[in-house]
């Protein structure tokens, strides 16, 4: 980029000086120094700095040559004012747009030190402020194509940056949507589409904890589908998959906002109640149960009727924390296994509470092991 604003504006320079020098009638050692200066100077910088092990140093050493040279110019020219603002204006945007406001002493030393010498060998004639009208027109479109250069490559510069900072957001929004997906599928059943048991393991603990600040009660109901083996080995895996999945369905579509469901394992499920007695929690459960015990899956042409057995806890009677109430609703599900199956149970309830005689097991229950 600085050899190409380099030489841009070195050539608009030379234009413009060769036109002071051809009306003030140079001699032919101005003419060749000024094509050295602002033709040939321009590649051999860039050539050196290219080189260079410190690239950015040896650009900074060429920037302060540029305006050493310009202030040559200017004292050799005897200062005509367009010129010579031309020259400093050009050096002093150069400085600045690489090394800030620091910049601008360091030009005007560099310049200053080159108009010195050229004043203190003699080699100039005084000042004279005034250039032709040619000279002045090419000095204002030097300076301008100069600046509309600079200010072009700042333009494209920023564009660049704004489309490389708006890629990389999206790259970021699309990693955070990749996290959040990966977390959710850490935290879901990718059967059934319910919450797993790891983010029940989370979240109890933290809905104990708001039932005990706001002095309510919180229900766990631990839902289990009986015979699911029997439905798996019976009319395979695939009947037991959708089995699964209607329970899932009719649970979501039974809950409230704050209510939450897991999959807690296999063919048990997990339901949190904020905010929900026994007595309620009780008649949830019996809800459930007839809903999913009315709902048959479809099976071709046929269809298979299924049903479910729940454990109720409640909290704080029947644990403090969420190990507790989860072993309580597990050894009240238990009880209702044993006591045939398709019935709710209330942890530590009076035998025969909530009990409902199964509508298709009561033959072969007692004979059977709980699952």
């Amino acid at each position: 980029m600085n050899r190409r604003n380099r030489s841009i504006f070195y050539v608009l320079l030379f234009l413009t000086v060769a036109s002071h020098l051809w009306v003030v009638g140079s001699s032919f050692t101005a003419w060749l120094l000024l094509a050295l200066q602002f033709l040939l100077y321009p590649q051999l910088a860039y050539g050196v700095a290219l080189r260079s092990a410190d690239q950015r140093k040896a650009e900074h050493r060429n920037q302060l040559l540029d305006g050493f040279w310009a202030g040559c110019w200017m004292a050799g020219l005897g200062f005509p004012l367009w010129i010579s603002f031309t020259m400093f204006a050009g050096a002093c945007l150069h400085m600045v747009v690489f090394y800030g406001l620091r910049g601008l002493p360091m030009v005007v030393g560099a310049m200053g030190l080159g108009a010195g010498l050229v004043i203190a060998s003699g080699n100039w004639s005084g000042v004279h402020f005034e250039t032709d009208l040619r000279t002045t027109l090419l000095s204002m479109l030097s300076l301008t194509l100069f600046f509309v250069t600079y200010a072009l490559d700042g333009y494209r510069r920023a564009m660049y940056q704004h489309r490389s900072e708006m890629k990389l957001r999206a790259q970021v929004e699309e990693i955070r949507a990749l996290q959040a997906r990966l977390y959710e599928q850490t935290m879901s059943d990718p059967l059934t589409g319910l919450l797993n048991r790891r983010h029940l393991e989370k979240a109890l603990p933290s809905a104990i904890a708001s039932a005990q600040v706001e002095g309510r009660e919180l229900a766990l109901l631990m839902v289990d589908i009986d015979h699911f083996k029997n439905i798996n080995d019976q009319h395979g895996h695939d009947v037991g998959d959708e089995v699964l999945k209607s329970l899932a369905l009719i649970m979501k579509a039974a809950v409230r906002s704050d209510e939450l469901v897991y999959r807690y394992g296999g063919e048990e499920f997990v339901i949190v109640l904020p905010d929900c007695p026994a007595d309620l929690a009780a008649r949830r459960a019996e809800q459930l149960r007839r809903r999913f015990m009315e709902c048959p899956v479809g099976l071709g042409e046929a269809s298979i009727n299924a049903t479910l057995s729940c454990g109720i806890s409640v909290y704080p009677e029947h644990g403090a924390v969420g190990r507790e109430l989860l072993r309580s609703a597990d050894a009240a599900l238990y009880r209702a296994k044993a006591n045939g199956r398709n019935r709710s149970e209330l942890f530590a309830s009076t035998p025969g509470q909530f009990d409902r005689q199964p509508l298709d097991e009561a033959a072969g229950a007692a004979g059977d092991r709980p699952a």
